[in-house]
């Protein structure tokens, strides 16, 4: 494929939008809060809603993804979701349920499109490690901007005015989509492949849902826990500007290793990094040491998340069960949010940890007791 990494680049840009609305949740959760005076239960019934749309936008891709052009689908779906942000402004009282619905829905074609082309790439770990980077690095970059020149003189509806100018940006890639590169094995399979033909693929699906709702519903509260030490609007800027560069981060770093250590010890270093995370948020007596530590959190959760993508894909011969990718993450913004949301209705945030520690231990469990291996016959 002729201009690899510019193909990779562009599809980055539209994966980017389908990542706005779960990367800026902690942001529009404690923004929505403050302009609806809602509880942290409340919180986590409107991640809730939006987890919803997220995952009935997921559940659509396998009927169209295959049967059109990638490039007019990308173009259409940005601009749907600007739409849904720019909606978002005028919504008010319960009927803003409804709106997160809908833009995580739209937020869910763009990433889903994005993940099954990705999948034709060579190197999944480089590819989807190129991915992340470009999607994590550049919403770190908006998320110094929004607080200041958004949120702050708009408070809610400032945030969603934000994201359709950001979405607006990123958008320009679309503009370089290919148009269909579809492999020639993934063609032979006209659905998923079953459980006996991609077993160690649904396996990773499986925990990767698992994963994702533990962490996730601890990244929905960060902001809310954070506040906890009273920090300014530039403290929080920083916290989660930095906090998704660190996350972009992890995504070049398994860009550069790629596959080359290993498809079973990634895991576990992963998992190391995100412990120590943890047990920094749980210990942290002041806002500097609860930031850093979700700093090295981040790091752990994003390199997990890279290499049980790349797991999926590699051992999938048909390319496209990553596509239900977006699905485990729209299961995790249902169930985790709302988990973290009554975890921390009690007071405590030491719920949270617990549960995110037991989940993040499982694909390191999985990849070292069962030891999966890649397919080798399918392709024929």
């Amino acid at each position: 494929m002729k201009n690899t990494f510019m193909i990779i680049l562009a599809i980055s840009m539209v994966s980017a939008i389908g990542g706005l609305v779960f990367n800026t949740m902690p942001l529009l959760l404690g923004t929505a809060g403050d302009a609806y005076s809602l509880s942290p239960a409340q919180l986590g019934t409107l991640s809730l809603t939006a987890g919803i749309g997220y995952l009935a936008g997921t559940l659509t891709g396998p009927i169209w993804v295959e049967r059109v052009n990638w490039r007019v689908a990308a173009l259409a779906i940005v601009g749907a979701v600007i739409a849904s942000f720019l909606l978002a402004t005028q919504l008010s009282g319960t009927t803003i349920y409804a709106g997160f619905a809908v833009f995580g829905f739209f937020c869910a074609l763009a990433i889903a499109l994005a993940m099954r082309v990705l999948a034709d790439m060579p190197d999944p770990e480089r590819a989807y490690g190129t991915r992340l980077s470009v999607e994590l690095i550049s919403i770190g970059v908006f998320l110094i901007i929004l607080p200041v020149l958004f949120i702050s003189k708009g408070g809610f509806s400032g945030a969603m005015l934000g994201l359709a100018l950001f979405a607006l940006l990123l958008g320009l890639g679309a503009f370089a989509f290919p148009k269909k590169t579809s492999s020639k094995i993934a063609a032979k399979f006209k659905g998923f492949p079953n459980w006996s033909q991609a077993r160690p693929s649904w396996s990773v699906l499986f925990i990767f849902t698992i994963y994702l709702l533990a962490n996730v519903g601890l990244f929905f509260f960060l902001y809310v826990i954070a506040q906890d030490f009273d920090p300014s609007p530039a403290q929080n800027s920083l916290m989660f500007g930095v906090l998704k560069w660190l996350g972009g981060a992890a995504g070049a770093v398994g860009a550069v290793i790629g596959a080359r250590a290993g498809i079973r010890l990634p895991h576990l270093v992963a998992f190391l990094i995100l412990l120590f995370g943890v047990i920094g948020l749980f210990t942290a007596s002041s806002f500097n040491a609860y930031m850093i530590s979700s700093w090295v959190w981040e790091f752990g959760f994003t390199l997990g998340c890279l290499y049980q993508t790349a797991a999926i894909v590699r051992f999938d011969v048909s390319n496209k069960l990553v596509a239900l990718v977006p699905m485990a993450f729209g299961v995790s913004m249902i169930f985790g949010g709302k988990i973290a949301g009554q975890l921390l209705e009690g007071g405590s945030a030491n719920g949270i940890y617990i549960m995110v520690l037991l989940c993040s231990l499982l694909p390191a469990a999985y990849m070292f007791l069962v030891r999966p291996k890649p397919p080798t016959a399918l392709a024929e």
